[in-house]
């Protein structure tokens, strides 16, 4: 008896040593394509894709003192309507589905589908000027040019105005309601991707240098540039917001844009073979995002740039990008390029973009219209984003989006699907659609 009160006041006393939370979701999401056209490949007419989907997810975190903590936590989820599941397009016929595929369900590393995972398996460290986490986690806290969770480690040293960062990805996953896919590589066997960076803030002025690094492939160097009149803006009173952000690809000696290793969907990486055809990976190249935004009180609006000279965004930049803050990209067809990628991050693009929205308490709403041109197609599309907060631990949300996509002659909607059919005329399709979202968090 008295050995079993010491064990339990032993193990009472290590409970009191730290502290944990238990946080989750349940989670929906629905995108709704009205363009519902039988397929046909030689023509290169694509129906816009529906989908819904049941998300939910279960996360532990430790705080063990000192600095530390541990983080533990897994995801569910699933397709519960999908409009592309077992198409068949003018003689082809697939037992496969491109959302499930593109961003649904698909371990592109197992080969198969996988509805569940394991996303955060973390030990960190965060004190007044050194912060370190590795394992699997949640990215976004170092570095603009690579998004969803990482498999690897993160870490900066700050000290006053300074910052020194730098983040190392062995793999890459999503785990949210429109996005879930378990880890995988993002550039292939053995590539694993690197990146490094100085950052130094002066009140609302804030500069980065940095470069990203794929081992035989790209080397992404880059400056970024923020300035924010207003630090403490809380909806009331003036503010502006600039942004300018650059990354100059560079493509190494050894990669000759013919690269055939296992990358997730599993096509090279140019000469516009494969799923997608933005044609060779420039040995040299750059990008150029300016965005300029102004609030006042609870309205705000404003315009913005982005900019590709050359094929900058296929090896950095469709992983990970800052406009994506602004403008969500992955609106297209699942059977098009990427799947689901808008050509504003392909070669040679050019976007034009302007928005304006507010926020009445729980309430909130922007419209946002954007035209792109490229060589492979000419986008516009005007969109109507909605939110709100019915209670704390539940919120609601859509997207109403007209969108004009109009592929050239010499490529075909159907990239992403089929190789070695071309487009003898421009055509246009219609890829206007409805976004829908439920939140539970607890």
């Amino acid at each position: 008896m008295k050995k079993s009160l010491l064990s339990l006041a032993l193990v009472c006393a290590s409970a009191q040593a730290f502290d944990y939370t238990i946080s989750g979701s349940a989670e929906t999401f629905t995108k709704w394509g009205f363009n519902n056209v039988t397929p046909d490949v030689t023509t290169g007419r694509a129906p816009t894709d529906s989908f819904t989907t049941l998300f939910s997810q279960l996360n532990l975190k430790a705080d063990l003192g000192a600095g530390f903590a541990f983080g533990l936590g897994g995801s569910l989820a699933g397709l519960a309507f999908d409009s592309t599941q077992g198409f068949t397009a003018s003689g082809y016929s697939f037992n496969a589905s491109p959302v499930q595929a593109s961003y649904f369900g698909y371990s592109w590393d197992k080969g198969k589908v996988q509805n569940y995972m394991i996303q955060n398996a973390y030990l960190s460290y965060e004190g007044t000027h050194l912060y370190l986490k590795a394992g699997r986690y949640q990215s976004g806290k170092v570095g603009e040019w690579f998004s969803g969770y990482n498999q690897g480690a993160e870490g900066y040293i700050q000290s006053g105005a300074f910052k020194l960062w730098g983040f190392w990805s062995n793999r890459r996953a999503f785990a949210y309601n429109q996005w879930f896919l378990d880890f995988y590589r993002v550039h292939g066997l053995k590539k694993d991707i690197f990146a490094a960076g100085v950052d130094l803030t002066f009140g609302g002025f804030k500069t980065s240098v940095f470069s990203y690094y794929v081992d035989s492939k790209v080397t992404a160097p880059g400056v970024s540039f923020t300035y924010d009149t207003n630090t403490d803006f809380q909806l009331s009173g003036f503010r502006s917001l600039t942004r300018v952000r650059t990354l100059f690809p560079q493509a190494l000696s050894s990669f000759d844009g013919l690269d055939t290793s296992a990358d997730p969907d599993g096509d090279p990486d140019g000469i516009g073979s494969g799923q997608r055809d933005w044609g060779v990976i420039n040995s040299s190249s750059a990008t150029l995002w300016i965005d300029q935004r102004f609030d006042v009180n609870n309205f705000n609006f404003g315009v913005g740039i982005y900019k590709n000279f050359g094929n900058a965004n296929e090896l950095i930049g469709r992983y990970g990008n800052p406009v994506l803050s602004v403008v969500d990209f992955w609106t297209a067809g699942a059977y098009d390029i990427g799947q689901s990628l808008s050509d504003m991050v392909g070669k040679d693009a050019f976007t034009g973009y302007g928005y304006m929205g507010a926020t009445y308490g729980a309430f909130n709403w922007q419209v946002l219209a954007r035209g792109t041109n490229s060589p492979r197609s000419a986008e516009q599309s005007v969109a109507l984003n909605l939110g709100y907060k019915i209670r704390e631990d539940f919120k609601i949300g859509g997207k109403l989006e007209w969108f004009s996509d109009t592929t050239k002659a010499g490529y075909n909607p159907f990239q992403g699907v089929i190789v070695g059919q071309k487009l003898t005329a421009n055509r246009t399709d219609d890829r206007s659609h409805i976004f829908f979202y439920m939140t539970h968090t607890f």
